[in-house]
Parts: structure tokens; sequence; C-alpha cells
């Protein structure tokens, strides 16, 4: 199967890490262009959320372990050290892995929500730059398509669990009745939908939402019957708020020390601040002012270990639902290999058939030559077919490909054609696999 990925993720490495590695949508098309000036490279699809970073590449060639690890050690600004940490799959394996993280199994929530949104976004992205190819394209559908039929054949996702879930839920345990909080949205993104759904769930709160695009603040606004403010939000807003749930992309601090310490003299009750952004929103150094309590998206190990023991029987169902998908894959990628043979073979029989049709044209009556390319198209028809059906089986049932290599050898007009030749390289690496 031609695919490896790279990656890492909040099992792996630290938040400070992932948010150097971060690839966000100002510099997704620079990454891309990157990784797709090695030849080998058919099509890439970017993965980064606040909880992982993850290439994922379909090359004509694998790459090699160091190979893969110095191109994400450049693209993600690491060092040694940390690109050390981050797992490589190929092939079924990393199939595996995509249809895990679609479903929410591979997540620091298991059975969150949003994953399977962002792993949607992912792909689309890659389509807008012209980044993906067709086994991406087979590959990331599948995914999506196994992420939801996890969702809707078990209970995996049920009581909304994600980490804007848990940040809520964090809230609650903290300040008591969320409406007698005065809360402080910053973003406009999935978490920060999540989090206005889940307050209005609640009964609502006295709300606030800052955002750079306007309209989307009224959005998240309408979900909450809150107010819109200005962006960044300014130190009259933290005096206001009792919590502060920020979500932003921004690679810059929408929160400094110095703003919170400004806000901090206009008020004597505790401030809630939950920074659920990757790189971070809030200079974590807000966390050493007196009063202030300052969250981020690993902070939130309790919750997860709770969630794991209470999903467990629903994950292992989920599991089999992951194997089964897969099973389906691996078939259609193991029939889809033999196509480009498939199409050179049908190529080459109807380039004869024509040739010998016209070269022979006035042997046959020019009433009979209607029913003579019948005849030769069905003839064509019945050859090609059983050609055919053979190598499908052999790739299917054994995992074989010589007799498609061997199809290709004798079906090639011309070997010195690009097709054949990429289609001779393709099996030949297939084969040595």
């Amino acid at each position: 199967m031609r695919l490896e990925m790279i990656g890492l993720n909040h099992v792996t490495s630290s938040l400070a890490t992932r948010e150097k590695a971060a690839i966000g949508p100002e510099r997704l098309a620079g990454v891309v262009a990157r990784c797709k000036q090695d030849a080998r490279v058919e099509g890439v699809v970017v993965l980064s959320t606040c909880n992982r970073v993850e290439l994922y590449l379909s090359p004509k060639v694998h790459a090699t372990d160091a190979q893969l690890r110095a191109l994400f050690q450049e693209v993600g600004g690491l060092s040694e050290e940390e690109v050390a940490a981050a797992y490589i799959h190929r092939d079924e394996a990393a199939a595996r892995h995509l249809f895990r993280v679609a479903s929410g199994l591979d997540s620091q929530m298991i059975g969150e929500m949003e994953i399977l949104g962002q792993v949607k976004d992912a792909y689309h992205r890659a389509l807008d730059l012209d980044a993906s190819c067709a086994f991406l394209n087979g590959l990331f559908l599948r995914a999506i398509e196994c992420g939801k039929l996890v969702r809707t054949q078990t209970r995996i996702s049920r009581g909304a669990v994600s980490v804007a879930y848990a940040a809520i839920d964090l809230v609650r345990r903290k300040v008591g009745q969320l409406a007698r909080a005065n809360v402080l949205l910053i973003g406009a993104g999935e978490t920060i939908r999540l989090a206005a759904r889940y307050i209005a769930d609640d009964g609502g709160a006295p709300c606030r939402v800052s955002n750079r695009t306007m309209d989307h603040a009224r959005e998240v606004a309408e979900l909450v019957h809150g107010t819109v403010i200005g962006f960044p939000p300014c130190e009259k807003d933290l005096v206001w708020a009792d919590v502060v749930i920020s979500a932003t992309s921004s690679p810059d601090l929408i929160i400094s020390t110095t703003l919170a310490e400004q806000a901090l003299l206009g008020r004597n009750s505790p401030l809630l601040l939950l920074d659920l952004a990757v790189p971070r929103d809030i200079h974590p150094d807000v966390a050493r002012l007196p009063n202030v309590s300052l969250y981020g998206v690993d902070d939130f190990e309790e919750v997860v270990r709770a969630n794991l023991l209470a999903r467990q029987a629903e994950a292992e169902r989920a599991e089999a639902l992951v194997a089964h998908q897969l099973e389906e894959l691996v078939t259609w990628y193991q029939e889809n290999r033999v196509a480009p043979t498939i199409r050179q073979l049908q190529a080459v029989l109807e380039e004869i058939r024509a040739a010998e049709l016209a070269n022979n044209a006035r042997r046959f009556r020019a009433e009979d030559r209607e029913q003579v390319d019948k005849f030769s198209r069905a003839l064509i028809r019945r050859v090609g077919g059983l050609i055919i059906a053979n190598m499908k089986k052999a790739s299917l049932t054994q995992n074989d490909l010589s007799l498609a290599l061997a199809v290709a050898r004798a079906f090639a007009l011309d070997e010195d054609d690009p097709h054949v030749h990429e289609t001779l390289e393709t099996l030949e690496y297939e084969l040595s696999h």
C-alpha cells in the first residue's frame, strides 16, 4: 500500500512541542509544497489540531524512517530530540491509525466529536491546494465514513465528550451554576462553538464573544444570546469576566501577562482562564498571578482517565468496526492497484482490434462491416475479461501482482511510454514489498 505517515500527539509530546510543530492555515501551502518537492511523493494531507500534528503521504517508493523524520523536523521546526518522539506508520498500519483517529479512538477524550470534522477539514484543504491524489482521496473518504459509522453504531460519543465539554464541566465544578458566572468566549471555531452549545444546554450564562471575524462572532453570540465585543478583548472585558475560554488559531498571544495584571487591579473575585488553543492564546506566566486559575489543553488527564474507564466497552465495539472498514479499504486497494494495467491492456487490445479491422476492411462487404465490428469487440472483451478477472483474483486472494506485471510487460507497445514505465515501476515496487 502506498501510504506512510509521521506525527506527534498528546501522548508522545508536550503542548510546547505541538505548538512549535503546529501547521496553521498560514503555513499549510508552504508545507505542502515542501513535501511535494520530493518526486516520490504523489500526494500529501496535513492534519494539525490541538492534540496532534500528522503528515499523511502517498509515495511512489517508501522513504526511510530517517528521511521522514528529517522532513518532519524541517516543516515542524523541531529539534532532533523532539522529532525522535514522532511515530511512523506505513501501509495498513497507517490506514488503521487514520481510521482510529477519525473515529475518536486515538483522542485525548475518547469518542470526541471535533476530530472527525478536523479530519474532513484537513482533507478538503488538501483538495483546495491540489495536494491530494487518487489513493489519498479514497483513503480519507473511507476514514471519514468510518468515523461516521462508529458514532452512529456505538455509544462512544454519547454525552458529547470533548475537550470543550470537559472545559465546561470544569467550569461547573469551579464556579457552581454557570448562570451566575460572566463568561468571555474568545474565538469562533469548532471548540468555542461547542463550548457555547454546552453553555446554552446548561441553561445559559451572561456571555461576551470576541473574534477577529465579526460575522463569526455574531454566530457564536447567537448560540448563547450573548454580546459581540472587539478583538482582541481589552482590560475591561477581563474585569467583567469570571470565566475566560479561549480557542483561536492566532499565532500570537491574545492575553499577555501585562493585560492580565492590569485587569486584576480592577477586580476582587477569582478569574478562571481556560486556554484551549494551540499555539497558546494566554501567556503561561498568567498562572502565577494571584487569584487566577489557568488551565490548558493538557490539564484534563483526570477527566480523560474517567472517560476511558466509562467507554471501554464501546471502544471495543468501535475497534471491531474499524477493523472491518480497514478490510474493505485493503480490498479496494488491491483491486485498484491493478487498474493501470487493466487500462493499458484494454487500450492496447482496442488499438490492435481497430488497426486490424481497418487493414482488413476490404475483405468484407460494406453491409457486413458493422457485424464484424461487433464481433471483434465481443471477442476482445472475452479475451481481455479473462485476463482481467485472473489479475484481480491473484491480487485480491493471493496478494500476487506477478500476473499484472507480466501483462503490463506483454502488452506494452512502447516501453518508453511514460505511462507504461510508471505502471511497471509501481508494480515492481509493490512486488518487492
